[in-house]
């Protein structure tokens, strides 16, 4: 019991205001290692670069649960809504044992995409997210360990504002910036801690209609380090599409796919490695409401 809660302790601390960047919510994120800073828009892009929100139509909703490295008491929700360029987003990640929830971390997004310029062969798109936050440590795991007696920790709440743009030509070509977090609160009381800013840069090339290769480069303000990501997005039929990507900091793999369920929605998979934690496997359920 007591390694049991030391790494509930290690996961909360790590996980701890790391979730308002998180890049792989949705199934697509997932399956394609995050590279989804550009490219056309799809509903899972409710959660990212909200430039692409312009490509949009009609009301949408996508839902999506997973388990952080496959761990029972890492559940992760997401849910969003868009309508035409306007979308609102919620997640949660939370740290649970035996029903008791120990901390939790949420978001709530409002989104707006901008068609800056368009004509028949390019187009420049801009877009912007307020984001409310919610950092609640829970309580303590108590004399029973669970979390069942323990007292409570507090919480906190904080704002942040992302920023995306995207050009394109010819539905081939696109190129793409995305800030999250370009202007934020401090979460905390006293002198807190500031919310991290990151950067991503992404480039996509769809030579086929029926295939997009992406690359993204992600940064974290007052890091050194950077991500590159590969993503491939193949439509293998009109129900079927695969997805796979890979990713370094850490070396990572991941697969997927989307399953067309005609007019009831699309139904999508993914899954994504660690180098030395296991699995995350992400499902999405989506859909236009005619």
């Amino acid at each position: 019991m007591r390694n049991y809660i030391i790494i509930l302790c290690f996961l909360s601390v790590s996980f701890s205001q790391v979730f308002s960047h998180y890049d792989y919510t949705g199934s697509r994120a997932t399956s394609m290692s995050g590279a989804v800073t550009s490219g056309p828009g799809s509903l899972d892009n409710i959660f990212h670069n909200p430039a692409q929100l312009t490509d949009l139509n009609g009301l949408n909703l996508v839902s999506g649960y997973s388990q952080i490295f496959n761990l029972s008491f890492l559940p992760y929700y997401n849910f969003g809504l868009s309508y035409n360029c306007y979308a609102i987003n919620f997640e949660k990640l939370s740290t649970e044992i035996n029903g008791n929830e120990l901390s939790s971390e949420s978001v709530l997004g409002i989104a707006k995409g901008f068609n800056i310029y368009q004509d028949r062969q390019s187009k420049l798109q801009a877009g912007l997210r307020f984001n409310l936050y919610q950092y609640d440590l829970g309580q303590s795991s108590g004399s029973e360990g669970d979390g069942s007696n323990g007292i409570m920790l507090g919480s906190d709440n904080g704002y942040g504002l992302d920023f995306g743009f995207q050009g394109s030509l010819n539905n081939k070509y696109y190129i793409a910036y995305y800030l999250q977090n370009i202007y934020s609160s401090n979460i905390g009381y006293g002198l807190g801690s500031e919310l991290p800013t990151s950067m991503s840069i992404g480039l996509s090339y769809r030579p086929y209609e029926d295939l997009l290769t992406s690359f993204d480069i992600n940064q974290l303000s007052g890091h050194t380090d950077q991500e590159v990501r590969v993503g491939i997005e193949y439509i293998l039929s009109d129900n079927w599409i695969l997805r796979t990507g890979i990713q370094n900091n850490p070396n990572r793999f991941s697969v997927g796919f989307e399953y067309n369920l005609f007019d009831f929605g699309n139904i999508s998979y993914g899954l994504i490695t660690h180098h030395v934690m296991p699995i995350t496997h992400q499902i999405t359920f989506s859909t236009n409401l005619k």
